[in-house]
């Protein structure tokens, strides 16, 4: 076993436990950064574990009753097609290009999480009054699902903050629905990955060894944390690293 990952895990995993955010934000460009994992392998494994955390976290949440299952049917009629084109573009571009595009990409949604953060820091929130429209959340889901499969970035960090934006639903019912709905996102796009021979198993299992007591760390340290010092500092990671991948 390689402490080296297991220590990054546990790392990133008392991060999300803080913050609630950036798993996949930050798990994916240290696994490129600092371990020299190929990027379509990052990406694929940073799913799969996406996937197994969400398992977890989602439980707890589904038995308090704090799930709106409506907007989770409803983005994923949007987020799995828009998964399955993802997976589909992938399949089409040349393995002897595909990890350089995978990591300008990452760089690009990496920055756009950094700029959704810093605007959420900033905004006074004004909760919404009404439900969106059906086709704008299967629209929400399909960018979601779409940006998920290729960068393993978005299913947390995007969506938490378009639920504020355009959702009138309590914080804990948003979070509750958010991993709901990203562990059936982050599942379907998991597979596509294994099957795309894109997941490497044991560096997910190695991670997930140091990330879940991470988590649940960090979790019980979140309340006494300055959470918009955390963020804050997040957000300046973010775009940091984004604009390195980004340039290469």
């Amino acid at each position: 076993m390689d402490l080296t990952v297991v220590l990054t895990g546990a790392v990133i995993g008392v991060v999300v436990g803080m913050t609630s955010t950036g798993g996949g934000a930050l798990l994916t460009p240290a696994l490129v950064l600092l371990l020299g994992v190929p990027a379509r392998i990052a990406v694929g494994s940073d799913v799969l574990i996406a996937a197994v955390i969400k398992l977890v976290g989602s439980g707890f949440y589904v038995a308090r009753g704090e799930v709106h299952w409506e907007t989770v049917r409803t983005l994923a009629y949007g987020s799995i097609p828009g998964a399955l084109v993802g997976l589909a573009l992938l399949e089409a571009v040349p393995l002897a290009r595909i990890d350089a595009l995978l990591q300008q990409a990452l760089g690009g949604a990496l920055v756009l999480v950094g700029v959704v953060t810093v605007m959420q820091l900033l905004r006074t929130p004004r909760p919404a009054s009404a439900m969106p429209r059906a086709s704008v959340t299967m629209a929400t889901g399909a960018a979601i699902g779409l940006l998920v499969s290729v960068t393993s970035i978005g299913s947390g960090s995007l969506l938490l903050a378009a639920f504020v934006l355009w959702f009138p639903l309590r914080p804990t019912t948003m979070v509750g629905t958010d991993l709901v709905h990203a562990l059936v996102l982050s599942s379907v796009a998991a597979a596509g990955h294994f099957f795309a021979g894109r997941v490497d198993l044991a560096l997910s299992a190695m991670v997930l060894v140091g990330a879940v007591p991470g988590v649940i760390a960090g979790a019980s340290v979140a309340t006494w944390m300055p959470q918009r010092a955390l963020r804050g500092c997040l957000a300046a990671i973010l775009l940091a690293v984004g604009l390195r991948l980004a340039g290469g």
